[in-house]
């Protein structure tokens, strides 16, 4: 039996997370290094950017291959996969004097970053019941990778240093967390009927409302992802050309935009462990958020306007929303979660393919037409889901009891707040009464509590369970009370 201890999830978790801090490195790794690589290759910063194409060319041809591998052969040996190649890629950058080779390199980085989703996400969700709150934090992983390596480049920059130093320390960081992950025990993974094995619905039953909710998930794979980078890569020259910022505060707005990012993560993780807000509706509103944000970032003038809105639009539209979207997307197939991973990528990798093609034609334009495109994504991102919150609801449960539940939860977790305060009150009085000799019994206080109790039920049919909960209340804080007057007494 293949039961996961506390102490092994938390060893596994580190890892897995340790492996999205090198890929957010991995994702900044050729843009902030395109002046030395275009010396190294001897070729033009354009054509460096022609190699970075690579990466999502990469994703896209291999995220639904080795999300089947995934759920057929397990997670371990496709993060395995995924680890040893983006190693690979690191060293091979530096030892190439050719950008063809580099292009193939980039694409082999792409191929290794649909491994470790395809493995990671699901083993997540394997992990935690198919709770997807562990699997929002993977994202602030990357955040810290992103903001990192921009720091270190300007500081190794102006030491002199040599630019590889970034690229061996990322390859290192992967072999040694491979040695780690391939000695760490994985939790057991759902394995698929045999009439399940090839599809995603299985005895072929497909509802409108889950068709509707699979082409919603699917596309706001792409228009998630190339919110974001169409953002990191417009944002920092806008501030330049169009609020004519200094080179400091435009690259700065990039930076509030990451650490928003690792808050928007945090709050989004509190959310789901929670269960505050059902994930539909924080979808709607955090994408509606996110446009309001970049609505100010796009037509404000006024700096810091702009650069508060930099933190906040990272806080909505890059805080792990796009990872909320993919829980939700392996919650509707439990059978196939590395399959529907690597269709929900898949998406995303046809956005880092196609945003830098299409705004650098608009750039020709003017820089601010390139980063106001943004616009028009986000307004669909919203109203994607704005209809898949609908779809969700119709889609729940024949028995129709989805919503309730989500509130009932609500309501659960702040009457054990309320109750934890009242607790804390009652230690409080008894205390007091200690101090002052008094008996814990107060009959007339009791009553008085019951009566009021009982003038303000509206429901009469359940008055009687009313009451009795409240005089299981009264009764335990009573108890609470006696048993800190006796600690008292024996002290």
């Amino acid at each position: 039996m293949n039961t996961m201890t506390k102490s092994n999830k938390l060893r596994l978790s580190i890892s897995l997370y340790l492996n999205y801090f090198v890929h957010g490195i991995g994702l900044l790794i050729l843009t902030q290094n395109m002046r030395p690589l275009s010396s190294e290759w001897g070729t033009s910063i354009a054509t460096v950017s022609y190699v970075i194409s690579g990466v999502g060319v990469g994703r896209l041809l291999a995220y639904y291959f080795l999300g089947s591998l995934s759920d057929r052969y397990g997670r371990k040996k496709i993060i395995l996969f995924g680890m040893i190649s983006y190693s690979i890629f690191f060293i091979g950058i530096l030892l190439t004097k050719d950008f063809k080779v580099a292009y193939l390199l980039a694409i082999l980085a792409g191929v290794a970053n649909s491994a470790l989703d395809s493995g990671t996400y699901p083993t997540f969700l394997e992990m935690n019941r198919n709770n997807g709150a562990a699997s929002i934090l993977i994202k602030a992983a990357m955040s810290i990778g992103e903001f990192v390596l921009p720091l270190y480049i300007g500081l190794n920059e102006n030491l002199g240093g040599w630019y590889g130093l970034s690229f061996i320390f990322a390859a290192a960081l992967l072999l040694i967390n491979a040695v780690l992950i391939s000695q760490s025990q994985f939790p057991l993974q759902a394995k698929p009927e045999k009439t399940e094995q090839h599809h995603l619905f299985s005895n072929g039953k497909l509802s409108k409302a889950k068709i509707g909710l699979v082409t919603i998930l699917s596309l706001y794979g792409y228009t998630s992802m190339a919110l974001m980078i169409l953002f990191t890569q417009w944002i920092t020259l806008y501030g330049i050309d169009v609020l004519h910022m200094s080179n400091m505060q435009a690259h700065f707005l990039l930076s509030l935009y990451s650490i928003g990012s690792i808050v928007g993560v945090l709050l989004v993780f509190t959310i789901l462990k929670s269960a505050l807000i059902k994930e539909g509706t924080l979808m709607v509103i955090m994408n509606g958020l996110s446009l309001l944000f970049l609505l100010t970032v796009s037509f404000s003038l006024n700096h810091l306007a702009v650069t508060v809105a930099s933190f906040f639009f990272g806080v909505t539209a890059a805080g792990g929303i796009m990872q909320v979207g993919l829980t939700i997307f392996s919650s509707m197939f439990p059978h196939a979660k590395g399959r529907v991973t690597a269709i929900f990528f898949s998406f995303g990798s046809i956005a880092s393919f196609t945003v830098p093609i299409f705004t650098g034609m608009l750039s020709n334009i003017g820089t601010a037409y390139a980063l106001r495109s943004d616009l028009v994504i986000a307004s669909f991102s919203l109203v994607l889901w704005i209809i898949g919150h609908r779809l969700l609801t119709l889609s729940s449960d024949c028995t129709g009891y989805e919503t309730e539940r989500s509130q009932i939860n609500f309501i659960d977790y702040w009457i054990l707040k309320l109750l934890q305060w009242r607790f804390k009150l009652a230690k409080s009085i008894g205390m007091k009464k200690m101090n002052q000799g008094l008996q814990v019994l107060d009959p007339f206080r009791e009553k008085e509590i019951i009566s009021r109790i009982d003038q303000r039920v509206k429901d009469h049919e359940n008055r009687d369970h009313y009451q009795e909960i409240f005089q299981t209340i009264l009764t335990n804080s009573k108890q609470c009370q006696t048993d800190l007057q006796e600690k008292g007494r024996v002290k």
